[in-house]
C-alpha cells in the first residue's frame, strides 16, 4: 500500500474520531506522525484541532502555526489558534486572532461564537477567577521529620547516652489529603489590578493522627503593570495546625518586580518579610526576611520543555534575645522543569538546597547548629480529560546537621487527582 494511501487513511480516521468527539484518540493517532508529516496542511490542521480538544494547547499552537505560515488567510486555523491562546492564558494574542477572523467573510454562526469568546476575554480582563480541588493518598516515611536514632549523646551531661522517647523518633504512616484554592484577579485600570487568593490543605494519618496537619493560606496584593514590567506589593497570611490545634501563625509582606522578556522568558526579584508566631511556644517566635531572584523559560522545542530556577538569602531573627540558638542565617537555591510528552502525559522534577547557620550554641549539645537540607522530587502527570489531571509524585528530603538530633531523612509518595476550574 502506498504512503499516500496510508496518509489518506490516517487523516480520514482522524476526521472520523473528531466527528465522534473522540479528540484524545485522534490526537494520539496523529501525534506519532508529526515529525514525518509536519508541513502537510491537512495533517497539521487536524492535529491542531485534536490537540486543542484534548487539552494539549501548546502542541495545538505549534501545529496551527505551521498551517498559518503557509495559509495566512485560513480563518479556520486562525480561530483554532486563538482558542489555544485563550486556553493558555495568552488573552492578548487570542483577542488579536479572534478580531482578525471576525473581520473576514465568515458565517453568522461563526461570528456569534467569536463574539462570545471576545466577551469572555473582556470579562477576564476585568475579573478573572480560577481555582482547584485536589484529592490524594500516599505514604510518608517520616511524618514528624525526626531522627531515626534511638539514642544520642548529651555533651552538657558529660556525654551520657540518652534513649529518646519513641514519640520523638522517626515514624511513618500512610495518609489521605485534600486541598483546594481560589485565585481572583480584578483589573482596576490598564495599569492596576488587585490579586487575591485563598487555599486550604488537610493531611490526615490513620495511625499517627497526632501529626494530622491543616494549612490555611490567604494573600492580597496590588499589581502595577506597564509594558513588560510588573510590580506586586501585598500581604500574606498562614495558619498551620497540628492535630487540629494552632501550631504556627504567619503574617507578612511581599514585594516583587517581574520582567517578561517575551512570552516565554521571565525574570523576577522578590523580598519577603514574615512574622512567625507560635501560640503555645512563644519562645520560638521569630521574624523572617528573605531576598531572592528567579528566572523561568519555556522552549518551543520538542516536548515543550519549561525550566525555572531561583536563589535567595535571608535571616530568621529570634524574638527571645536570650536564645540566639533559635535564630539563623540562611541561603538556598531551587531548580526545576517539566516536559509535555504528548498524549496527555507530562513529567516534572525539581531540586532544592538550603543551608542554615544558627546564632548560638545549643545549651544541651554545647555546639552551634548548622543544617544542610536537600529536597528532590519527580512526578508524572496525565491529563485524564479537560481540567482533570492525575499526578504521581515522589519527594525526598534529607537534612544533614552537625547535631544528630536534627538530622533526618523523609520520603513522601503521593498519587492525587486535581480538578481545575
Amino acid at each position: 500500500m502506498s504512503g499516500a494511501a496510508l496518509s489518506d487513511e490516517l487523516t480520514e480516521a482522524a476526521k472520523r474520531l473528531l466527528s465522534e468527539r473522540r479528540a484524545k484518540e485522534a490526537y494520539e493517532l496523529l501525534l506519532p506522525q508529526e515529525r514525518a508529516r509536519a508541513g502537510d496542511l491537512e495533517f497539521d490542521y487536524l492535529l491542531g484541532i485534536a490537540a486543542n480538544d484534548a487539552g494539549e494547547h501548546e502542541r495545538a499552537v505549534f501545529a496551527l502555526e505551521r498551517v498559518l505560515a503557509q495559509q495566512p488567510a485560513n480563518h479556520l486555523a486562525r480561530a483554532e489558534i486563538a482558542r489555544a491562546y485563550l486556553a493558555l492564558g495568552e488573552r492578548e494574542a487570542a483577542r488579536r486572532e479572534f478580531e482578525t477572523v471576525r473581520s473576514q467573510a465568515i458565517p453568522a454562526g461563526a461570528k456569534e461564537s467569536i463574539e462570545r469568546f471576545l466577551a469572555a476575554i473582556r470579562a477576564a480582563d476585568t475579573t478573572r477567577i480560577d481555582g482547584f480541588i485536589e484529592l490524594g493518598v500516599g505514604h510518608d516515611s517520616n511524618v514528624n521529620s525526626a531522627t531515626s536514632s534511638s539514642q544520642i549523646a548529651i555533651p552538657a551531661l558529660g556525654g551520657i547516652i540518652a534513649t529518646l522517647d519513641p514519640a520523638f523518633t522517626r515514624r511513618g504512616d500512610s495518609f489521605a489529603a485534600i486541598a483546594g484554592g481560589i485565585n481572583i484577579t480584578h483589573k482596576l485600570s490598564e495599569a492596576w489590578a488587585l490579586v487575591g487568593n485563598a487555599a486550604a490543605a488537610l493531611r490526615g494519618y490513620p495511625h499517627e493522627d497526632q501529626f494530622d496537619q491543616t494549612t490555611l493560606d490567604a494573600s492580597l496584593a496590588a499589581r502595577w503593570l506597564r509594558g513588560k514590567d510588573a510590580i506586586t506589593l501585598g500581604t500574606q497570611l498562614q495558619s498551620f495546625e497540628l492535630d487540629y490545634a494552632r501550631y504556627r501563625d504567619t503574617k507578612g509582606l511581599l514585594a516583587q518586580w517581574q520582567h517578561s522578556y517575551d512570552e516565554r522568558r521571565q525574570a523576577s526579584v522578590f523580598a519577603q518579610y514574615s512574622q512567625l508566631r507560635y501560640p503555645t511556644q512563644s519562645i520560638r517566635d521569630a521574624d523572617r526576611e528573605v531576598l531572592g531572584v528567579a528566572y523561568a523559560q519555556a522552549f518551543s522545542a520538542h516536548y515543550t520543555p519549561v525550566v525555572f530556577g531561583s536563589a535567595y538569602i535571608g535571616r530568621e531573627r529570634e524574638r527571645a534575645s536570650d536564645f540566639p540558638n533559635l535564630g539563623d542565617d540562611l541561603w538556598g537555591i531551587r531548580l526545576g522543569g517539566q516536559l509535555a510528552l504528548g498524549g496527555g502525559w507530562g513529567v516534572l522534577a525539581s531540586a532544592a538546597y538550603e543551608e542554615r547557620r544558627y546564632g548560638g550554641p545549643e545549651p544541651i549539645f554545647l555546639a552551634t547548629r548548622k543544617d544542610r537540607q536537600t529536597d528532590v522530587s519527580a512526578g508524572v502527570s496525565y491529563l485524564l480529560r479537560a481540567n482533570t489531571t492525575v499526578l504521581a509524585q515522589l519527594a525526598h528530603t534529607g537534612n544533614r546537621s552537625n547535631l544528630p538530633i536534627n538530622q533526618f531523612d523523609r520520603t513522601v509518595a503521593t498519587v492525587s487527582v486535581r480538578f481545575t476550574f
